[in-house]
């Protein structure tokens, strides 16, 4: 998938510019607008849409905050809560955003639809107002789920971020009112049982990091070991399979850990193996 979405980014100069604009202006947006546009893509393939759609959905994923580039920074970054004045100007953005697609050459009008619509929620009770009344479009509640599950796995300086896991089950609590049900069950089911990205104890209490689901077996993904049981951190981190293909198994986890508290950078450990360089 994110093969598919650097050549979509390579080989349109819009989405180039769009992506470029973020970055120079708030690199935790361009951050997040990345993620969002790899996991709408990675749904929308899991549920069988066609190339083209997948296409859009990582376009508009990637895009779908780039009105941000217009809201004053003083709110973008504000470590606090928005004050109601605030909050209506950063309601803005989604507005602001369709209007800088739709100035874009070559972005088709359904890219601005969805940046538009990314925060009407799935009950059609978010904003903004005046485009509650739109045609419905799914497109839109699968941004959504991808950008939700973006916003609470990330640090901020007002929030803590949550595990992966964890994470799957907030998505739950905001089903039929946030967030489409059925997208949100099939958003769980690809990202596993351990999502990529967790920390977790295993039952020989050494520490290791979520880096490759294993479909064979949900509850034996392929890990990377970080600490060992008495607590020394590897210099580097060592893959393991939980179980081997014989069915021999080497460990089964037994529970989450906190990422702060270990002081790990979980992101850097998912794509390197060697978290040193």
């Amino acid at each position: 998938v994110v093969d598919r979405m650097v050549n979509i980014t390579l080989r349109d100069p819009s989405t180039l510019l769009g992506l470029s604009m973020i970055k120079d202006y708030d690199y935790y947006t361009f951050n997040h607008c990345v993620n969002v546009g790899v996991l709408a893509m990675a749904l929308g393939a899991s549920l069988g849409l066609d190339s083209l759609t997948v296409r859009d959905l990582g376009i508009a994923g990637q895009l779908h905050d780039i009105g941000k580039t217009r809201i004053p920074k003083k709110i973008l970054n504000k470590p606090g809560k928005l004050s109601s004045i605030e909050f209506e100007e950063m309601k803005r953005h989604s507005e602001l955003g369709a209007k800088i697609i739709g100035e874009m050459e070559g972005l088709t009008p359904q890219i601005a639809q969805i940046v538009l619509g990314h925060h009407l929620y799935f009950n059609r009770n978010g904003y903004p107002d005046w485009a509650r009344s739109l045609p419905a479009n799914s497109l839109i509640d699968i941004i959504a789920v991808a950008d939700t599950y973006d916003a609470i796995t990330t640090m901020r300086v007002y929030q803590h971020p949550i595990s992966p896991r964890a994470a799957l089950d907030e998505l739950h609590k905001v089903v039929g009112t946030i967030l489409d049900g059925g997208l949100v069950a099939s958003f769980v089911e690809m990202m596993g049982k351990y999502p990529v990205g967790t920390l977790v104890r295993l039952d020989t209490n050494e520490v290791a990091v979520i880096y490759r689901p294993n479909p064979m077996n949900v509850e034996a993904p392929l890990v990377r070991v970080l600490f060992e049981a008495d607590g020394t951190r590897l210099k580097r981190p060592r893959a393991m399979s939980l179980v081997e293909p014989d069915g021999s198994c080497y460990a089964s986890i037994v529970a989450e850990v906190d990422p702060l508290l270990k002081n790990v950078d979980v992101g850097t450990c998912v794509v390197s193996a060697d978290y040193l360089t």
